[in-house]
């Protein structure tokens, strides 16, 4: 995730918490104004609230706002212009569906206080933990039955360093969580070593044949500017027993990594150099050898070595690697040869296997080039037994972004097949929520905005996974403030929603999260919108869970419900 800037506070209530108000499949045009909830900062009623907030809009623009919220059952057509066929959810009982379009979260529930519950369909929540309510929570990396949630920091004076009073003072650093118990998970203990205390995404965590493996990196380290405490420092533990990891040692890379990736092994850690390449294309992939994790021995800094033996740096944002090492899979922003498409970047293919041999003066080659195929973000997927990708870039104000699936059986010519998007990634549907208030309008700072979609990436694609990169059939998208989305991938040029999980917004947490948990002062209270979901996604075969993690809501657990797992020809589980 490249930082943006924003305010962010909030509060959570559950779904489960309150009296559930049935809700059915809605009809073109019906509009669902709010669910009876509670708001622990006032104590007042929603009903007051909501009373209050809507005498507050100008007649003309409340009529304007109720137009746009139309809700159409999903799967059926739809009135308003951009309707994707993505969607094959099926409402069922217990379900909590969105009330706007695919993804948005709208004014109305905003104000009613219905965005301050999850929204789901298809998907049952398991089980959550807020992590002490610490917000600010990003990046999810897992071994055995323990998850591990990194942390991100506010903006302001608080970013200066990573070891200032008022950072250590809360509780930042990677929580390690005990999900032995999957309805009711806990975290155990707070990493905080010099890469850890501000891993944001630069962490990762392996389940290895003989080793189980932890790495975080401090994910502002090495930027010029920043002094020794910010150094580029890379943590290494042991997680054999994952409720405890071991610190090994701690390395200190030459240049800022972004995103770490360890080797199925576990024997090698990949960093990917963004600063300060970006739109320059400077950077590459280093490599770290921790065969010996007390002892780790730098490689080098790699560029892409075209067949015609020119190394070009680029800019690469995540890697994924095969499970033999043989190839590295790159979302890549940018290369000194300028050929690298600037809205979605690239998805490189690389021949590792100078590094896996253990060649003098190795190189990695570049097989081939996905171009659109995204710049942030890419994992493996093996779809009816043939090999894919699945990429995407992130961010953007409406209409955002979103994931792309590229076919890999000819690597020296990957093609993008199909991608997924939602309602809100569709440019004609962002158009018709915008609009112009009024000058004398004395609550225009919000109007321009009747819900969150015009935000920063506030319905866009992050990170990319899938149940299974063997066997795939789900994709596990995040989308930042629309919650994450499951897809049924089997039919790639066709990817179509299947279900989702949005949790509610939670104002007031100690670490902000730089605004990812959106705010806007609708009904005077500094109201949030929804939280945002951007981490890693983790499907467990056995129990069926999904895992993830969100700014402000923290870690959850969620399931299929047990008619899609059977519409889906899943097998059943406990």
């Amino acid at each position: 995730m490249l930082r943006m800037l924003s305010e962010a506070h909030g509060n959570v209530v559950l779904a489960d918490d309150l009296p559930a108000k049935p809700v059915g499949v809605m009809k073109p045009g019906m509009v669902e104004i709010g669910a009876a909830t509670h708001d622990r900062a006032s104590r007042r009623s929603p009903t007051i609230r909501t009373t209050e907030a809507l005498s507050r809009l100008t007649a003309v623009t409340a009529t304007k706002i109720r137009r746009l919220a139309v809700v159409a059952p999903l799967g059926l057509a739809c009135l308003c212009s951009g309707w994707p066929a993505s969607s094959q959810v099926v409402i069922g009982p217990g379900d909590r569906p969105e009330t706007g379009l695919q993804g948005q979260t709208t004014i109305e529930d905003v104000v009613s206080g219905r965005s301050k519950l999850p929204y789901h369909a298809g998907v049952r929540l398991v089980g959550r933990t807020d992590i002490w309510n610490r917000g600010g929570n990003l990046q999810l990396s897992w071994v055995d039955q323990c998850a591990y949630v990194s942390t991100f920091k506010q903006t302001g004076p608080i970013t200066a360093n990573s070891r200032s009073a008022l950072f250590l003072r809360e509780p930042a650093g990677v929580a390690v969580i005990d999900v032995r118990d999957p309805r009711a998970p806990k975290p155990v203990r707070l990493l905080r070593d010099r890469g850890s205390i501000d891993a944001v995404e630069t962490m990762h965590a392996i389940a290895a044949p003989g080793r189980k493996v932890l790495v975080a990196g401090a994910y502002s380290g090495g930027i010029a500017g920043r002094g020794e405490e910010d150094a580029a420092w890379l943590s290494i533990y042991d997680a054999s027993n994952c409720l405890n990891p071991k610190l090994q040692s701690e390395f200190k890379w030459p240049a800022n990594i972004h995103n770490v990736t360890i080797s199925p092994n576990g024997r090698r850690v990949y960093g990917t150099e963004v600063v300060p390449g970006l739109g320059s294309g400077k950077g590459g992939v280093h490599v770290l050898d921790i065969s010996n994790m007390k002892r780790p021995r730098y490689l080098g800094r790699f560029g892409a070595t075209r067949p015609n033996g020119l190394t070009a740096g680029f800019t690469p944002h995540e890697v994924s690697i095969s499970r033999d090492e043989r190839r590295i899979y790159a979302a890549v922003i940018a290369s000194e040869t300028g050929d690298v498409p600037v809205e979605n970047g690239s998805v490189y293919i690389l021949d590792n296997s100078d590094i896996v041999d253990g060649r003098s003066q190795p190189k990695m080659r570049l097989v081939g080039e996905a171009k659109q195929g995204g710049w942030h973000s890419v994992v493996p997927a093996s779809i009816n037994g043939v090999p894919h990708l699945v990429g995407a870039a992130e961010i953007g104000a409406c209409p955002g972004t979103w994931p792309r699936i590229i076919n890999i059986a000819d690597e020296k010519n990957p093609k993008v097949v199909g991608e997924f998007k939602l309602q809100m990634n569709i440019k004609e549907n962002c158009d018709a929520i915008r609009f112009t208030p009024r000058k004398e309008d004395p609550y225009a700072s919000f109007i321009p905005i009747p819900d969150i979609t015009e935000r920063l990436g506030a319905v866009a694609s992050h990170y990319n996974d899938v149940d299974d990169a063997r066997n795939t059939r789900l994709g596990l998208f995040p989308f930042f403030a629309g919650g994450v989305r499951i897809v049924d991938l089997r039919d790639p040029t066709k990817p179509v929603e299947v279900g989702y999980y949005k949790p509610g917004a939670n104002p007031d947490t100690p670490l902000s999260g730089n605004g990812l948990n959106w705010t806007q002062n609708v009904t005077g209270f500094n109201d949030q919108v929804s939280d945002g979901c951007l981490s890693h996604v983790r499907y467990v075969p056995e129990s069926g869970h999904i895992w993830f993690a969100c700014v402000t809501t923290g870690f959850h657990v969620v399931e299929l419900n047990p008619d899609l797992r059977a519409r889906l020809g899943f097998p059943t589980v406990k």
